[in-house]
């Protein structure tokens, strides 16, 4: 399923804010885990969190926790703010460096990968090597696999088949260090999406035991399944492209474009502590891609990143007159997932767009010239049609729409071309971006009309994140509808999530509007959606073995199993019982195993991988049919 880049509307993490500062190594981790005796790991066990509490102190060089009796102190190397050795920790107690103390503040820290870095660091004079017009795929861009990735992957498989016979509930440090070696191992073999993938298994492990509030189990069991894929393929085929394999950063090829539209603005704020920007632009091939600023910091740095400046080879340009600009270059470059390369060789000639958004050009008549419900069927089937290797298209639509009021938490608008309403939603819910207070103002103005640029939510059908909206022309004879006037450097568009609407841009608004129940959104959530309890019943299974490991899942003699496996047939969904079967099977002859004697053949990690699999498939056709529905 196509995504919105991966560092956009991810919630922060609940530890103690300094620790989005830091990062440490995931070996350095290990070895830490490894090295203390085993009541302290089974101390640390029972109370994951227990560092959180105490008190975290920033200083020039280091960081000290105060335990209470004791102090930790973590330093760091240079302006990287990386732990990448044990000598950077020290405790002041006479157990150091073997302590509990030590091992849960660092249990704390984000664990730092280079691959993890480099989706954030810019590499604008970075251009690759291979012939230009090679793509991912190419033969220059097929890597042999040799026995050390071969090794690496079947040690990572190794560890997540452990993980899920204890379940994520009851994987402890010990657990976690096998993970966090496994990681390493594939790093240093070169396999960096594998590395990624393992290491936010084991982030959505550390934050499940640690109950916090950014818990989010679905994304543990795609991390899971990805790195199951991933090894497989590993394992299996003599050679793989990058899409498998992944890069430490970028490669940048050249590319025949030369004028780049600009679509919208972003902020981008993520777990991992990075803030910032993203420019998304169309280039005159009708390809969407990105140019964005990013740097460590808290998400306020987005703010600043929008009006600050962007070098674009020789040229200098904040986000903010980017967003609002067209843009003549040469000699450009891309990466396989579009982000534009900013070296010195390039050209660009910044200009104004002194025209409405709606571009006369073929590019933009054949992606956003269309109808709603066009541009929508055009998104699934483009996902349907994209290889292994193939960028993600974001999913971006374009349409005119008539503000009806508030609906919920966004805004209800009448589209041109659909007959039922459609839903704004907050692209990303946190103070520090004004996506929500926008929509608020929006909502009180019904007979606003607007033209508006927003990404598809896939799994809802009929809401759309509002991005970017543009000031129509009041209609004839609607001398009474609200009006929004903006700055006039703002030329007539406001991007959501970067400017801040003002009460007095309105006029002619309705202060009780806000506050109305709406008519049309109960006869539009009174039209029942098709139902998705197809999968419920796999769903529940797969997150019972996720979470509480083969010994939770129910037997296949079990009447709860067998009024599963009954209703998935009675939808005609065989394929979805015999998973559920074969998952319940193998979880049960694991459990023989240890108690009996016989070679341990779980299969539990490839079953996974195949549920997930067929979940997916599933879900995508039902939001697909869903949108189809909604919009038809």
């Amino acid at each position: 399923m196509a995504t919105s880049p991966e560092v956009r509307s991810m919630d922060e993490s609940d530890r103690p804010s300094i620790c989005g500062q830091l990062s440490v190594r995931a070996d350095v981790l290990a070895n830490l885990i490894d090295s203390v005796p085993s009541r302290v790991r089974k101390r640390l066990d029972k109370d994951p969190a227990i560092a959180h509490a105490w008190t975290w102190t920033a200083e020039a060089t280091c960081v000290t926790i105060s335990t209470g009796d004791e102090t930790v102190r973590l330093e760091w190397d240079g302006e990287s703010k990386r732990v990448t050795q044990l000598q950077q920790v020290s405790c002041s107690c006479l157990l150091s460096p073997k302590c509990f103390h030590l091992l849960a503040c660092v249990s704390c820290l984000p664990i730092e990968t280079d691959a993890a870095r480099s989706d954030h660091e810019a590499a604008p004079n970075q251009v690759s090597e291979s012939q230009p017009g090679s793509q991912p795929g190419d033969e220059s861009s097929v890597i042999e696999i040799n026995a050390a990735m071969r090794d690496a992957a079947s040690r990572c498989l190794d560890a997540i088949e452990l993980m899920l016979c204890s379940g994520a509930q009851r994987c402890g440090v010990v657990l976690q260090s096998a993970l966090l070696r496994a990681a390493h191992q594939c790093r240093a073999a070169g396999l960096v999406h594998l590395s990624s993938a393992v290491l936010s298994v084991v982030e959505g492990v550390v934050r499940l035991r640690a109950q916090s509030g950014n818990t989010d189990v679905t994304q543990l069991q795609s991390d899971l399944a990805r790195a199951v894929v991933i090894a497989r393929r590993v394992l299996r085929q003599p050679v793989a492209d990058l899409e498998t394999i992944g890069q430490v950063r970028r490669s940048f090829e050249p590319v025949d474009v030369s004028r780049l539209v600009s679509l919208v603005a972003e902020p981008i704020v993520t777990r991992s502590g990075y803030a910032g920007v993203c420019v998304s632009m169309m280039a005159d091939d009708g390809k969407i891609y990105q140019v964005s600023e990013v740097r460590p910091g808290e998400a306020d740095l987005a703010s600043q990143a929008y009006r600050g400046g962007i070098e674009l080879g020789g040229t200098t340009i904040s986000a903010f007159q980017l967003c609002r600009s067209s843009v003549d270059v040469q000699n450009m470059t891309a990466s396989p997932d579009r982000r534009l390369g900013r070296g010195s060789k390039t050209r660009w000639a910044v200009r104004k767009q002194t025209d409405r958004p709606i571009d006369d050009s073929a590019a933009w008549t054949s992606r956003f010239g269309r109808s709603l419900a066009d541009q929508v069927e055009q998104l699934f089937a483009t996902d349907e049609s994209v290889g292994p290797t193939a960028p993600a298209e974001p999913d971006f639509v374009a349409f005119r729409c008539q503000v009806l009021g508030r609906h919920e938490d966004g805004v209800l608008v009448k589209a041109d071309d659909v007959s039922r309403p459609l839903r704004l939603r907050i692209a990303l819910d946190t103070d520090q971006v004004p996506y929500r207070e926008n929509l608020e103002l929006v909502a009180r103005s019904p007979g606003l009309n607007v033209f508006v640029i927003g990404r598809v939510r896939r799994h809802q059908a009929g809401s759309i994140d509002a991005l970017a909206i543009r000031v129509e022309a009041c209609r004839e004879g609607s001398d009474d509808d609200p009006r929004l006037e903006l700055p006039e450097s703002w030329q007539n568009v406001c991007q959501l999530g970067l400017d801040r609407l003002e009460r007095h841009f309105f006029s002619r608004t309705d202060p009780e509007a806000g506050s109305v129940s709406l008519a049309a959104a109960v006869d539009s959530r009174g039209q029942a959606e098709p139902s998705v309890d197809g999968v419920a019943g796999l769903a529940r299974q797969q997150r019972t073995l996720v979470l509480g490991g083969r010994g939770s899942v129910a037997s296949p003699a079990s009447g709860g199993h067998r009024r599963m496996i009954l209703m998935l047939k009675r939808q005609l969904l065989p394929t979805a019982a015999r998973l559920a079967d074969a998952v319940a099977s193998a979880a049960t002859e694991s459990r023989v195993s240890d108690s009996g004697g016989a070679d341990d053949l779980p299969g539990l990690c490839d079953l996974l991988a195949a549920t997930d699999r067929y979940q997916n498939v599933f879900r995508a056709d039902y939001h697909r049919q869903a949108w189809n529905d909604w919009l038809s």
